[in-house]
């Protein structure tokens, strides 16, 4: 039989170890709600780019102030840098963007992560066009002077589910 003053010196002891474990937990899931909104901030912005962004070759960029002028790599630079979510892309270059983050398979895309393609058909391991996934199968993405940014479906389309080169999370 344990006395009751053992007793008791083991239960605080066990709570003592239990605490941080259930400090971690709790810690967990404040972290996994501000990636959520980190990456819902990521899609708001790319949205609320629309008509503000004129697709245009990558040597005419201007992405100082509205009206932004950039290509598909250059405005998934900007509407990162204008979220402010503590991401910065190396740099406005789609190669070099397919680089960064953690690879995801297709399939496996959540909000904010970028989604690369390939354009080339003699080369289809070069990539040539970026988005942001935004959900529901949906990406945003720069495109053309005569369409600028829209709102492509990537898993019903055969263009984009063909083209698919890699996407990467940059928000974790």
């Amino acid at each position: 039989m344990m006395k009751q003053g053992l007793k008791t010196k083991i239960a605080i002891l066990m709570l003592t170890v239990s605490l941080p474990a259930t400090s971690l937990l709790a810690s967990t899931s404040v972290d996994a709600a501000s990636v959520a909104a980190k990456r819902d901030k990521v899609v708001q912005t790319a949205i609320s780019l629309k008509n503000k962004v004129h697709y245009v070759n990558w040597r005419d960029r201007q992405e100082a102030k509205p009206p932004y002028q950039t290509d598909c790599s250059g405005f998934t630079y900007l509407a990162y840098r204008l979220a402010n979510v503590g991401v910065n892309l190396v740099n406005k270059d789609d190669d070099d963007q397919a680089k960064v983050g953690q690879r995801v398979s297709w399939g496996n895309l959540e909000k904010g992560d970028l989604v690369f393609f390939w354009l080339n058909s003699k080369n289809k391991s070069d990539v040539g066009h970026v988005g942001i996934y935004i959900g529901d199968g949906k990406m945003i993405h720069n495109i053309t002077k005569e369409r600028d940014v829209i709102v492509s479906n990537i898993y019903t389309n055969s263009y984009y589910k063909n083209r698919f080169i890699v996407a990467r999370r940059v928000i974790k």
